[in-house]
């Protein structure tokens, strides 16, 4: 029986124990969530036969192997000052940009710490999740959420954590195009519902296929075509030195918090 706790129950760590529940690793878990967002960890508990919640941070720890970090990156000082983790114990870090020599400062009993960076389709179970160092129970964790990649070290993991970053910048690409449509007359619903049935196919394909990305793009376009059109006059050689430099900007941000 694997026990795993989770210290704060806001989006992300709901989403990792709707997976897990929904797994086929469900039999063998037990999940317990702490009290800070007790709404949530209430509901939880309530539509899960694993999950318990607990009266307090400490009682987490006390039941779980595995204790996942789920908190706001300003609150972890607060909140692992007030714990006591053992030895013997893991702690699964899910904060941004706090460092693994920052969280063992807070730790003075020198718990296993492993990084990772969950993201929300976990709950679907087709997430991957970036790790750091490499940890068998963590690993096989996330086996069940999607799969992991493993870092090198923690340089190679925040260059994964500045990659996260460009999810609004994904739907904001699929706004504009919606704009343009709505801009030529065409009502909102049917411009959003039209983009929408575009996209979610390219979405099926990342995931139904293990083809690499740059086979992808040429895959959706031919020699001389709309689509390479497309590509040729927006993701230029000034573009993509703009999306660049703006991943160097977000890791520097990241790597200078940790």
């Amino acid at each position: 029986m694997t026990r795993i706790g989770f210290i704060g129950v806001g989006e992300i760590a709901s989403a990792i124990v709707e997976g897990l529940a929904g797994s086929e690793a469900k039999a063998d878990l037990q999940i317990f969530l702490s009290p800070r967002n007790a709404d949530r960890a209430a509901k939880l508990s309530e539509s899960i036969e694993s999950a318990t919640a607990c009266q307090s941070n400490q009682d987490v720890v006390d039941h779980s192997d595995l204790i996942v970090l789920a908190v706001l990156p300003q609150q972890t000082d607060a909140v692992l000052d007030e714990l006591d983790i053992p030895a013997e114990k893991t702690l699964v870090s899910a904060v941004a940009g706090v460092s693994t020599d920052t969280l063992d400062t807070h730790l003075p009993q020198s718990p296993t710490i492993v990084r990772v960076i969950p993201l929300p389709a976990v709950r679907e179970r087709k997430g991957v999740t970036a790790v750091f160092p490499a940890n068998d129970a963590v690993e096989n964790m996330l086996s069940h959420l999607g799969g992991s990649v493993t870092a090198a070290d923690e340089t190679m993991f925040s260059t994964l954590s500045a990659v996260t970053a460009t999810m609004s910048a994904h739907f904001a690409f699929l706004q504009t195009i919606t704009a343009w449509l709505v801009n030529r007359g065409w009502d909102q619903a049917d411009a959003d519902h039209f983009i929408r049935g575009q996209f979610v196919g390219l979405g099926t394909t990342l995931a139904q296929t293990t083809d690499p990305i740059d086979d992808l793009v040429a895959a959706h376009e031919t020699p001389g075509g709309l689509n390479e059109m497309l590509n040729n006059a927006w993701m230029n050689e000034a573009n993509r030195d703009s999306l660049a430099a703006a991943l160097d900007a977000v890791f520097d941000r990241v790597t200078k918090s940790d």
